[in-house]
């Protein structure tokens, strides 16, 4: 078994995959493997990708898959889900990298800590950003920012507990968060930004319309629908109800003012 599986849709990242995919092979944690998940986009991401691979002389595992069709990061990574080997796994999107101890110190601050997930700091651009503090869990629900990609997660507390990305293009990763936050046993933390967002024009996130002002708020609203069905919503009642304001009808009035 692999100790990290990291899960990469692919979708026209054709000017920075290669730099994604060298600070993958580059890690430092030895046994672990990548599942590069083609979500059929129109650039030549993939070509690319199979070049580094087919070029590629070190120990690092690499793994082809592919959605039935353009779907989204959200299906993307759950088809990395149902594949992935690893003990915890990761996800980087493939316009982004990360340093060479990422997997290597998410890890071993999972396993000391015998947690179900392990986060770390994230880089946007020059700026360096933290993650709100996960040992005060209705604090992290009401302030948290879904810096989904800082963490590893214990996949089988994914597949015990059912843990998937909700398959549509809006806070589906806010959405995931929050569900294995209320999920876990336990959480770590490491305070280093492992993480790297590049900024740029194209990116999904960055991309404001009607249609993803509704998305989102159904995104948040699962939270709460999963919260109620796992008996935990009463516990955690006003910070989820304050995460549902803020990043549900509020993000979605942005989106819809602004889109």
């Amino acid at each position: 078994m692999a100790e990290v599986s990291v899960i990469v849709p692919v979708f026209n990242s054709g000017k920075y995959i290669v730099c994604c995919l060298e600070s993958l092979a580059g890690q430092t944690l030895e046994n672990m493997e990548v599942i590069l998940v083609d979500d059929h986009g129109t650039d030549d991401s993939m070509e690319k990708a199979r070049s580094f691979v087919s070029s590629y002389a070190g120990d690092k595992s690499f793994v082809f898959a592919e959605t039935p069709k353009n779907s989204g990061p959200g299906t993307a990574r759950n088809v990395g889900i149902e594949l992935a080997k690893g003990e915890y796994v990761a996800f980087v999107d493939s316009d982004d990298y990360v340093e060479p101890t990422y997997c290597e110190e998410l890890y071993n601050s999972a396993t000391a800590a015998g947690a179900d997930l392990a986060c770390c700091d994230i880089r946007i651009g020059e700026e360096e950003k933290r993650n709100a503090d996960v040992s005060d869990r209705p604090h992290f629900l009401k302030h948290f920012v879904s810096y989904f990609t800082t963490f590893v997660y214990r996949k089988a507390l994914l597949d015990a507990k059912g843990l998937r990305f909700p398959e549509n293009s809006s806070a589906e990763d806010t959405c995931f968060l929050a569900c294995c936050v209320l999920s876990s046993n336990k959480m770590a933390q490491i305070h280093k930004p492992l993480y790297h967002y590049v900024l740029h024009d194209e990116s999904v996130s960055r991309k404001k319309n009607r249609r993803r002002a509704f998305a989102r708020l159904n995104s948040i609203k699962s939270i709460i629908r999963f919260a109620k069905r796992n008996g935990c919503y009463s516990q955690y009642r006003c910070a989820l109800n304050l995460l549902l304001l803020k990043k549900g009808y509020g993000m979605a009035v942005k989106d819809l003012i602004f889109g």
